[in-house]
């Protein structure tokens, strides 16, 4: 699906007339480098670093434990934590991104090749079970590989060095096939500049999960009421405003015969399984294509399930993208958070101020760093000489003193929970700002209350996308594909979200939810880097530094 950008002419001739910089998105990046230190496993739990002036000596007293026989879960502590939120992403000048959701159909290198048939196939530093992980492939990636495997202990088809670098073990959960029906089902790649799937939200009654495309007898057995159902969806979907599905894809002949879909991982499903159940109550899937079968729209899941799009919403991503930094464009500045901003006028010093046009909701503003009061009201003043209301804009200020890692001129992030607002680092220099939705607990204690930690911490796991979820009575959500998720304390993460646009509030279980254009940036940003065709990388020591305060 290639995403559209409509712009009013006449409101960027009056951003660009009184100097404001609008959150636009910039190129995306894929980063290609993974480090991590030989000394440590990636089986890990985190804890707050020591002293904010020197994350890395107190990172070295992470708990660490070795890696067992079969796959082990990637993210300790509250890996079912939802992010309220949404890798990897715009980069440094805004151009074009380099691929599309449209065509993330990625030709396979040249030479052999290993092909994922799991939703997490892990590659080992060292050709044995007990090696430390340092990331995995997801079903349909394909990786270059060796000719021939190193050698078969503990791996009965062999051990094969992969790019670009580590060994993956030729089992149930990957092959050397990639003309497999696992492989060519899962062959789309998520995008990298923005939300890397095309996106669903559930409707209620919730969507069935076909384990195959099911029959109109079957489809009536299955979904009650349906015709009454498929009229109400013909008369929604007639309505203004009704985000219409994808356009179909051709049917593969599997697909055609009506067979049952491959398990991932080997997972056996019954040559008569009709359906894997049904959605959760505020649930949301990432598809990798959308069919017609009998007058109805399905798609595909990541889990290779598949179900009807009328029983769903179709996604459409936040618009809101942060704004790169520059000499020309820099720190103090304002993001305008208000619908209803103004940008103010005063004909002499100590005159009074009156209302001239509207601020663009979202956009940036650059700021002197000067202020003005008028009774109860603070101004604050644009470089073009006019003022914003500080109520109605989030104020973003370069820190009075640096901390030791950013003197050292390390990447790190700089996050603000009161002002809900994130500028990203280099050194000194702030390269990257935006807003954020953090916990909706404020700056609560986080063992209470839906609060986000504070402290300095160090990304130590990244995944292009994780499922998410929750089962606390009446906050019930299973949220599949979270995208670009940072893992940096626990079940802390930053990521992006899909299923809200209230960034610049409050309302995440704890972790920092960003938009999708902005979480694709950080993630393409921060270390470790995710080397390209992997699903995920770990890391426990290297990791870029996340300093959250009030």
């Amino acid at each position: 699906m290639v995403a559209t950008l409509f712009v009013d002419p006449v409101r960027v001739a009056s951003l660009v007339q009184h100097g404001e910089r609008w959150l636009a998105p910039a190129a995306d990046t894929v980063p290609v480098g993974l480090t991590y230190d030989p000394a440590h496993a990636l089986s890990v739990s985190t804890r707050p670093l020591a002293s904010a002036e020197d994350p890395a000596a107190a990172a070295s007293h992470a708990t660490h434990e070795a890696a067992g026989d079969a796959p082990a879960e990637a993210n300790p502590g509250r890996s079912t934590q939802t992010p309220h939120a949404l890798v990897p992403a715009p980069a440094a000048q805004s151009t074009e991104a380099k691929k599309t959701d449209g065509d993330a159909q990625v030709p396979p290198p040249p030479g052999p090749v290993l092909v994922s048939v799991a939703s997490e196939t892990w590659v080992y530093a060292e050709p044995r079970w007990k090696s430390r992980k340092l990331g995995y492939l997801r079903a349909g990636a394909t990786v270059g590989r060796a000719e021939a495997p190193v050698h078969r202990r503990g791996c009965r088809q062999g051990w094969y060095p992969i790019e670009p670098e580590g060994f993956v073990c030729h089992n149930r959960l990957a092959s050397l096939d990639p003309g497999g029906p696992v492989a060519q089902l899962s062959a789309r790649r998520p995008f990298m500049g923005g939300l890397p799937y095309t996106y669903v939200t559930s409707r209620y009654p919730t969507p069935p999960l076909y384990a195959r495309l099911p029959s109109d007898a079957e489809q009536r057995q299955v979904e009650p009421k349906l015709e009454r159902h498929l009229r109400r969806h013909r008369a929604l979907a007639s309505k203004p405003g009704f985000t219409a599905f994808p356009a179909p894809e051709p049917l593969s002949d599997q697909l055609q015969a009506g067979e049952v879909l491959p398990g991932l991982g080997g997972q056996l499903r019954g040559p008569n399984r009709l359906t894997l159940g049904h959605a959760r109550v505020r649930s949301g899937f990432a598809l990798l294509g959308t069919y017609d079968h009998g007058g109805r729209r399905f798609g595909l899941t990541t889990e290779l399930a598949l179900l009807p799009l009328d029983r769903t919403r179709v996604v459409a991503p936040s618009a809101l993208s942060g704004v790169r930094l520059s000499d020309e464009f820099n720190l103090p500045l304002a993001i305008v958070r208000s619908k209803h901003a103004r940008r103010y006028l005063t004909d002499a010093a100590g005159g009074p101020l009156r209302a001239d046009a509207p601020l663009g909701w979202r956009s940036a503003v650059a700021l002197t760093g000067r202020t003005l009061r008028r009774g109860e009201a603070r101004f604050l003043e644009a470089r073009d000489g006019s003022f914003v209301r500080a109520d109605q804009v989030v104020h973003l200020r370069k820190f009075n003193r640096a901390p030791k890692w950013a003197r050292q001129g390390k990447k790190w992030i700089d996050l603000s929970l009161l002002r809900q607002a994130l500028v990203a680092y280099e050194g000194t220099e702030p390269v990257y700002a935006t807003i954020v939705s953090t916990g909706a607990g404020g700056i609560g204690d986080p063992e209470e209350t839906h609060a986000t930690v504070q402290g300095a911490y160090l990304i130590h796991t990244k995944h292009v996308s994780v499922t998410m979820d929750g089962d606390e009575a009446g906050d019930e959500f299973d949220l599949r594909d979270v995208p670009f998720v940072q893992y940096f304390h626990e079940g802390y993460a930053l990521h992006g979200a899909y299923w809200h646009d209230d960034f610049g509030r409050p309302r995440s279980h704890g972790c920092v939810n960003l938009a999708p254009r902005d979480a694709a940036w950080l993630f393409g940003w921060t270390t470790p880097g995710v080397p390209e065709g992997w699903h995920a990388a770990l890391s426990l020591r290297r990791g870029t530094v996340v300093y959250i305060h009030p």
